[in-house]
Order: C-alpha cells, then sequence, then structure tokens
C-alpha cells in the first residue's frame, strides 16, 4: 500500500512539476500579443492599441529584445531619433521623446547602448552644466565598437492613430536584427502636435446666392520651349544634322 501511495506522489509532484515549465514564458506573452492583433476589424482588441505613451514606449522595447535574431546583447549600439515616415530627415518633439525613452528601455534590458551626444568636456555657463549636444562642431569625429544603429518612424495612422515602427539594423550592411510595430492613440494628440486636420468642406454657393454666373477659368498653359526656328530641328532630322528644307 505504501509502495503504490509513494508511485502516486511521485506522479502527482512530477506532472505539477511539468506544468510548471510548460508556463508561458515572458518572449511568448510578448510574441502572443504582438500577434493577437485583430486587423480586419475595426480594433475588436483594444489591448493592443495603446493609449498612454509610456505603455506603447515599453512595447517597442519588448519586441525590440524579444525579435532580436543576433541573440546576443553584447554589441553596443546607437539611437537616432524617430522620424516622421513622410520626412524622413525631420523630426519633432514627439520623435525625440521615443528616441530618448528607449535609452532607458534598452539598457534595463541589457542592452549596451551610447550616446554618442557627449562633448570633450563639460560646458558650463549661467544656465547650468551641459555635456550632451546637438552641435556637430562639439562632438566627437569617431564612435568606437559601435555597429548597431536604432531607427525609427512614426506616421499618422486610420482611426486616429498613430504608427510607430522600429528596427536594429548593422550600420555597415543594413541588415535587421531585430524588429517592432505598434499602434498609439494619444488621449490629446494636441500635446505633440499630432491631430488629424479636418478637410473643410466646400461651400454650397446655392445657400447664399453667391454662385458665380462667369464661365470657369480653366486651360492649357501654352509657354516657350526657348528654342528658335532655325537652331531646333524636327523630328525628321537624323543624328542633329539636318538642312534648312527640314528646319520649321
Amino acid at each position: 500500500m505504501k509502495y503504490y501511495l509513494s508511485l502516486f506522489v511521485i506522479f502527482f509532484l512530477s506532472g505539477c512539476y511539468s506544468n510548471y515549465n510548460k508556463a508561458p514564458s515572458y518572449e511568448n506573452y510578448v510574441l502572443n500579443k504582438v500577434r493577437s492583433s485583430e486587423y480586419t476589424k475595426p480594433y475588436a482588441n483594444v489591448d493592443n492599441i495603446y493609449q498612454d505613451l509610456n505603455g506603447a514606449i515599453v512595447a517597442v522595447a519588448d519586441q525590440l529584445l524579444i525579435t532580436n535574431i543576433a541573440k546576443t546583447k553584447n554589441t553596443r549600439i546607437i539611437l537616432t531619433s524617430f522620424v516622421d515616415l513622410n520626412k524622413l530627415n525631420k523630426t519633432t518633439t514627439f520623435g525625440r521623446l521615443i528616441s530618448e525613452s528607449m535609452f532607458n528601455e534598452l539598457h534595463i534590458r541589457k542592452f549596451k547602448v551610447t550616446d554618442f551626444r557627449g562633448q570633450e568636456a563639460v560646458s558650463v555657463n549661467a544656465d547650468g552644466e551641459f555635456h550632451i549636444t546637438r552641435d556637430v562642431e562639439r562632438l566627437k569625429d569617431y564612435i568606437d565598437e559601435t555597429n548597431y544603429i536604432v531607427v525609427g518612424t512614426y506616421v499618422k495612422f486610420e482611426n486616429n492613430t498613430i504608427l510607430i515602427n522600429a528596427r536594429i539594423l548593422n550600420s555597415e550592411t543594413g541588415k535587421i536584427i531585430s524588429t517592432a510595430r505598434v499602434i498609439y492613440k494619444p488621449v490629446d494628440c494636441s500635446l505633440f502636435d499630432m491631430c488629424f486636420k479636418k478637410k473643410k468642406k466646400p461651400k454650397d454657393c446655392k445657400l447664399n446666392n453667391s454662385c458665380s454666373t462667369t464661365k470657369p477659368n480653366y486651360g492649357i498653359d501654352i509657354v516657350t520651349d526657348n528654342c528658335s526656328k532655325v537652331s531646333c530641328p524636327t523630328q525628321q532630322c537624323k543624328d542633329g544634322i539636318c538642312d534648312n528644307s527640314t528646319l520649321y
């Protein structure tokens, strides 16, 4: 009897241990949350639309960590400002804020992040003491032991949301080693000037009797091609050599 009881206890404990090992990892949690987005329906799963910017930033960092195919965080990386998708050489306070927050989010996830904006020294004036700068003249010319860069874009998306994309790539080859994508719906779009501007509806002239009775001003502009009759050969000329009889 004791023998059977012992076997029962062993099987029970092994089953518990097995179930414990099958507990979903944080990696699976992040991936499942991303993949559960129902894009075919008008935001049926609202859990994947972040209405707080901090949650969106944390989600971006989580995805950059989980999707990292390099499987190493020893390589140093630098951060760039997140930019407007339609103007890749322009950014805003919104883009700079996301990038600045990534320093903390990636650092606590054990990435080796380098801030290349440091000067050779600390500048001091009546306003305070300063080290980081965007003045190219004061920046270092070269960053050692850094091959990877974090880049990101944002763009106004459907249903008054903002689509944020980020990736870590090799600066020499352009090879992407990690990606992230989140949807953010700001509670107050005016905070970062990210509001959707409504198009003005054309006024109906019949309501205020302002309809014009004149003909519409449209047509085709005739412009010169800066070409004289003598110097411009027709298409009948070959190799640009023509006699006067074929000129117009």
